[in-house]
């Protein structure tokens, strides 16, 4: 069970990962981020940093014990919260 709930938890990350990646460079939600090149170069480097997140806890869930996974749910949620910050920086 635990085991789905991680892989569901690894494929919204990943997907987080590559919609930040994509937009970095282009308007995103209210954020103009081809005028604002420093919350673009934010995404850009959190989109990389999430999908190689998603990646190793993926690489973490077949090849370690569960309790190793908490490390990607910490690191994955450190990097999207400081996303938000970032972002609410720039309002």
């Amino acid at each position: 069970m635990i085991q789905t709930v991680i892989v569901i938890f690894l494929i919204i990350i990943a997907l987080l990962g590559l919609v930040l990646y994509r937009y970095h460079n282009q308007q995103f939600m209210i954020f103009d981020l081809t005028e604002n090149t420093r919350l673009g170069h934010v995404l850009l480097i959190a989109g990389i940093l999430l999908i190689i997140t998603a990646v190793c806890g993926l690489l973490i869930l077949l090849l370690l014990p569960v309790i190793w996974t908490l490390i990607t749910v910490i690191i994955a949620s450190l990097i999207a919260g400081f996303v938000g910050i970032c972002f609410a920086t720039n309002l």
